[in-house]
């Protein structure tokens, strides 16, 4: 077995600039913004005041004020600040005029799909959380000196809109097989459930047979079919061992099927 190659760092002085300048915040305005700041004056005959500021300067402040979450009068200050500070002679507008433009502005956003419409595939999968202990780079360098607390995170994500459908914390000791039922119990008009190997155990196989459900997971190697009075999971799994001998091995099957969405 090959020596894992280690890495050391000899750059210090640009090593520490870096972590430095990591949090280092730069704002400015482009030319093309600036230019944008105030509405074009418009010949056509409309009645009303025109608008003073243009509709790019008002996606620029309600974009800053949701970065930052930034109330509207806090938002009229900061913009005031980096005007002042870049040295720009211009104008902004008043908190009560982004609150009105906001409410007439039209932004388009990705609307999800409505659930129970048609068929959706899930991916499910877990990692681990830490929440109490010393970090990684400490460990490998001096070893375990402290208690390490860990939580597991596990999620059900649409592959297709990147939706989260479901999500279950638990204790590190919780497998993924005891999760699997808690984790899709809630969900509905599931075609397709893609996950590794991890979730190829029986109680796993006879909840997604239970409820109808078609799993795409890797069986181990040296299973062999059920074929004397096998039960709703174990029918699930000779189908899943079938279609990966008629691809040729769990390569082939892999690329397949789809599995490494």
């Amino acid at each position: 077995m090959a020596k894992k190659i280690t890495y050391r760092i000899h750059n210090w002085k640009n090593y520490n600039c870096s972590l430095v300048n990591r949090d280092n915040l730069i704002l400015w305005f482009s030319e093309d913004a600036v230019k944008n700041w105030y509405q074009t004056p418009s010949h056509r005959k409309k009645r009303g005041r025109p608008f003073t500021y243009n509709s790019s300067y008002i996606e620029l402040a309600l974009t800053l004020r949701t970065l930052f979450r930034f109330p509207l009068r806090a938002t009229q200050g900061f913009l005031e600040g980096l005007v002042f500070l870049l040295g720009l002679k211009l104008q902004v507008s008043h908190y009560s005029q982004l609150s009105l433009r906001a409410s007439t502005f039209n932004v388009q956003l990705m609307k999800l799909k409505k659930k129970n419409k048609k068929l959706t595939d899930l991916v499910i999968d877990s990692t681990g959380l830490k929440i109490f202990g010393e970090g990684e780079w400490k460990m490998r360098t001096h070893g375990k000196q402290k208690r390490r607390t860990w939580r597991k995170y596990h999620v059900a994500v649409d592959p297709n809109s990147q939706e989260v459908a479901a999500i279950e914390l638990t204790e590190a000791s919780i497998t993924d097989g005891q999760v699997i039922a808690a984790l899709l119990s809630n969900q509905k008009n599931i075609g397709k459930v893609y996950a590794d190997g991890a979730y190829s155990y029986k109680c796993c196989l006879k909840c997604n047979s239970r409820c109808g459900w078609y799993t795409s997971n890797p069986i181990w190697g040296g299973t062999s079919l059920v074929k004397k009075e096998p039960s709703k999971g174990e029918e699930l799994r000779n189908r899943l061992l079938k279609d990966i001998w008629q691809a040729g091995g769990t390569v082939m099957w892999k690329q397949i099927s789809g599995y490494h969405r």
